[in-house]
């Protein structure tokens, strides 16, 4: 079930339910304006019928939401997508079809939209990766195939109308809001920011709970842990005074929690680094020893995936490597040298 609340004029939190992988709700936001609403985030279908079709009760959630702000899916005159994780997406085809809206997207999102259009190979991608980093057997297939759960909320795939780069802005509800890009979480993560009254809608980007998964998947940011960092910065020299989050209530004082969340993050890659000092590792030992052992599949793959996000930190920065043992998983080691000496203090 739906619930709506006007947070403040204009502006309404709509949580909707999830229930996958224990996570309950997401967020979408509705900015009112009377040329035509505009929706950020919206969700995934719930009740669908054979064939992947919503059906009537797909979008009765979202429906629902819309129609206690006094909106409905046909006043959405344009859909931001903060990024194209399917819990934020997936009833974006389905909304854009029924509203006649426009989609906004940043473009590199496409990276996450290629897998969904080929959710096998993503699968066999993110199993070769965990398989050569020491994971293996039932563990192994658990947490590779995360995916394929998520895949059947999501009706179709949502195609952009209009692709951003960062910097945009957009006039709704009496505010104009600016697309703020924010690679790391996903490399097209994007935030809207309100500077009149210092409203930050930040997806992902950033959570009042918890820290914000940032995950190395192969072919995409060579380093998003170093992309995080910078856009965490880059929204703490905003000045956030209302945090409108795609997970849980809004809270404020975004600059409080941006340095709070660097800290982590920088604490990690700190014992990351002295872990791979300390001598050879494989990513499987250095997340149970960061992570403990008692993990489901989905909390695994991102947990691992996390950990590959802080050793591409400092490989990138020459503070780490590679090698293959000849059983063909990979160990880290520490790059010696009066540069990653250098790098590591950085």
């Amino acid at each position: 079930m739906a619930v709506a609340t006007e947070i403040v004029p204009g502006v309404h939190r709509l949580e909707l339910p999830l229930g996958i992988h224990g996570v309950p709700s997401v967020n979408g936001w509705l900015l009112r304006d009377d040329a035509g609403d505009t929706l950020v985030d919206c969700g995934i279908a719930t009740g669908t019928v054979p064939g992947g079709d919503p059906g009537p009760g797909g979008t009765a959630a979202l429906s629902a939401a819309l129609g206690t702000c006094g909106s409905a899916l046909e006043r959405i005159a344009r859909l931001v997508i903060t990024h194209a994780h399917i819990d934020h997406f997936g009833l974006a085809g389905e909304v854009v079809r029924r509203s006649g809206g426009e989609l906004w997207m940043h473009s590199a999102t496409r990276l996450d939209t290629a897998k969904y259009a080929d959710p096998d190979e993503a699968v066999d991608r993110r199993t070769l990766m965990l398989a050569d980093h020491g994971l293996y057997g039932p563990e192994l297939v658990e947490s590779s195939e995360g995916l394929r759960d998520w895949i059947p909320v999501m009706p179709s795939i949502g195609q952009p109308t209009r692709l951003l780069d960062g910097g945009e802005r957009i006039t709704a509800g009496g505010r104009t809001w600016e697309v703020v890009h924010t690679p790391g979480h996903s490399p097209g993560h994007v935030c809207l920011w309100s500077a009149a009254d210092r409203l930050l809608c930040s997806g992902d980007h950033l959570l009042q709970i918890v820290s914000p998964p940032v995950t190395f998947e192969r072919g995409f940011e060579r380093d998003p842990m170093g992309s995080y960092l910078g856009s965490l910065e880059r929204v703490r020299a905003l000045g956030p005074d209302l945090v409108l989050p795609g997970h849980g209530s809004p809270f404020r004082d975004g600059v409080r929690r941006c340095e709070a969340i660097a800290r982590g993050k920088r604490r990690r890659l700190d014992a990351v680094r002295e872990m791979v000092e300390a001598g050879d590792r494989t990513v499987t030992e250095m997340t149970a020893a960061l992570f403990g052992a008692a993990l489901t599949g989905a909390q695994r793959h991102f947990a691992m995936a996390e950990v590959l996000a802080y050793l591409a930190h400092h490989e990138v920065r020459g503070v780490a490597a590679r090698a293959r043992r000849p059983d063909g998983v990979f160990v880290w080691r520490r790059v010696r040298g009066e540069q990653s000496e250098q790098e590591a203090r950085s």
